[in-house]
């Protein structure tokens, strides 16, 4: 990843999982900066598969979040979050999550649903 280090990684895992950590399934990079391909321009594609839709608490508390990390790092980290029963749904069909499915990165996911 030529445009996220590890220090920002695990500061945006953190910060995210502040948040929501019980609806989490996993994070995961997609896009330029998975790929390799980001230039100093490009944004941070982060997806967030949930066990069920963020309240409107939560959607304002990571929205904060990712305010301060865009200011702090002078980047636009675009965070989207998906269903992760409507992910599996419809991975096969639509375009978006079956290039997410292949070329993403998972920054997280629990213990017990990570690969050996």
């Amino acid at each position: 990843m030529k445009g996220l280090d590890e220090k920002i990684t695990g500061e945006l895992v953190a910060g995210i999982l502040n948040v929501i950590e019980e609806k989490v399934i996993r994070i995961v990079l997609y896009g330029s900066v998975a790929r390799g391909t980001d230039t100093k321009e490009s944004d941070v594609d982060v997806a967030l598969l949930l066990t069920k839709s963020m309240d409107k608490d939560e959607e304002e508390r990571l929205s904060e979040f990712i305010v301060d990390m865009n200011l702090k790092y002078d980047k636009v980290f675009s965070v989207i979050d998906i269903e992760y029963n409507i992910f599996c749904e419809w991975k096969a069909i639509i375009p978006f999550y079956r290039n997410m499915e292949k070329e993403g990165i998972i920054l997280w996911e629990p213990e017990a649903a990570a690969k050996p």
